[in-house]
């Protein structure tokens, strides 16, 4: 009944333009939201600190309910496609008014942000989980299911290469000095093209892995099956510590070019492209490491590249940029091959829990999974925040010695070794090749056979 099928290049172009469309607004927040709060709409880096870690992590809960709504949600069009129908527009107005400065009191400008900004995250969220869980019900040929997260990741970073490409130059076209008004109109023409990218990928995707006619769940059972899965767990806990690094690091990336670099804002984007770029060149080279490595090894090698290439940024001068370019081309190749194998083996994790529990909740578990990446990216927010506080941080003046340390270290030491022990880490994930082919073929015979397994063997 639910037999592998090759996906169609034309398939696996359109789920990545979905997340082109997402990227428009991770990107955006990655690279200038926390920069924006504090030198343009004009918030205290401890205040969007604060706002960051409450509001990621209280997401979370958010996420959890979106996975066992969307396991649940029964339509002409599947489960997971209709929320790009349904939540492009809503993300799209949010974003707006989060890039949107009021003329407030500083407490109104805080409450003002509150608002958007969770409101922001709940409607990601209601469109990003559907998405990401999507492509575990695409397929479940491994290589292809590879294949599709490359896709994604690729064109993911098409959509953060327009932006880091483009931004500066068009809040600077669209402000006319005015940067607060650049912001928003910019983030306005994201949102169009972000729409118009969503009813792409809802057209051109089809949903073929169904679970059995007559299962049924409760969203606690749905709990005790997920955190009763090992591998997941692992997986959970290496998402949240790698976003709080990749967060932390991204958060310091503007202070980095403007403060210690001093780069103008022809040379940051210049700089971020080539970082999307050479994102690219390691997702699109995923499946040649996975064939060469294994899942689980080239996940660790490529972790751990991601802490090597971070730490040299800490003695690199602002004149050698030749070494800067070249660890950012190393940094963002592997960050692109590691990110690409990470959603392809939670889809694994999917399986096995499937396999284990004769139950597919492949909404909880991603759902759950960027709950994770939730948690990590209002920790990694909320400790860059902080350090950047600790360390003197004043906007929009030349810094002190005592902050550039700050920014140094939050752009290389503290996200280089903790990548580093966290791959060292990841051995305890357990599923192998051999056990996921193994397990594959024992979920095809019983989607193909259309009853009940007399039983499974857990591992």
């Amino acid at each position: 009944m639910n037999k592998s099928t090759s996906l169609s290049l034309a398939e696996k172009i359109g789920y990545g333009l979905g997340d082109t469309a997402s990227n428009f607004v991770w990107a955006t927040m990655m690279s200038f939201l926390m920069y924006y709060y504090t030198d343009i709409f004009g918030i205290t880096a401890a205040a969007v600190g604060t706002l960051f870690l409450f509001a990621r992590a209280s997401d979370g809960a958010v996420d959890f309910a979106m996975g066992a709504i969307a396991d649940r949600t029964r339509s002409r069009w599947g489960k997971f496609r209709p929320y790009l129908l349904w939540m492009c527009l809503p993300l799209a107005a949010t974003f707006i008014l989060t890039f949107t400065t009021p003329n407030f009191t500083m407490s109104g400008k805080v409450i003002y942000a509150w608002i958007t900004y969770n409101l922001l995250m709940v409607f990601y969220t209601a469109i990003n989980i559907p998405y990401s869980a999507l492509s575990g019900v695409m397929t479940d040929d491994p290589l292809d299911r590879t294949s599709l997260n490359s896709y994604r990741m690729a064109l993911a970073q098409i959509g953060g290469l327009i932006v880091n490409a483009t931004t500066l130059p068009l809040i600077a076209y669209f402000g006319r000095g005015d940067r607060a008004k650049g912001y928003q109109i910019t983030v306005a023409l994201f949102c169009v093209v972000a729409v118009v990218l969503f009813l792409i990928t809802f057209l051109t995707t089809r949903e073929r892995i169904q679970p059995r006619p007559a299962q049924k769940s409760s969203l606690s059972a749905d709990l005790k099956m997920l955190f009763g899965n090992r591998h997941w767990m692992v997986m959970f806990a290496t998402g949240m510590i790698n976003l709080t690094i990749i967060i932390a690091r991204c958060s310091a990336g503007m202070y980095y070019l403007n403060y210690y670099l001093k780069m103008d804002a022809r040379q940051i984007s210049t700089y971020l492209v080539f970082g999307s770029v050479s994102f690219i060149v390691g997702a699109t080279l995923t499946r040649f490491v996975v064939k060469a490595l294994g899942k689980k090894n080239a996940f660790i090698v490529t972790l751990a590249g991601c802490g090597l290439t971070a730490l040299p940024f800490y003695w690199i001068a602002p004149g050698q940029i030749g070494l800067i370019y070249l660890f950012q081309f190393l940094g963002s190749a592997v960050g692109g091959t590691n990110a690409t194998l990470y959603w392809a083996m939670i889809a694994d994790t999917a399986d096995f829990s499937e396999w284990k529990y004769n139950v597919r909740t492949t909404g909880i578990v991603f759902s759950a999974t960027t709950c994770s990446q939730k948690v990590g990216m209002g920790i990694g927010g909320a400790f860059a925040g902080f350090v950047l506080t600790h360390y003197g941080y004043v906007a929009n003046v030349a810094q002190t010695p005592r902050s550039i340390h700050g920014i140094l270290l939050l752009t290389s030491i503290i996200p280089g070794v903790g990548a580093i022990v966290l791959s060292a880490l990841f051995k305890f994930y357990g599923l192998t090749e051999e056990f996921c082919r193994t397990m594959r073929e024992d979920l095809a015979l019983r989607r193909l056979n259309a009853k009940e397994p007399s039983g499974a063997g857990v591992q």
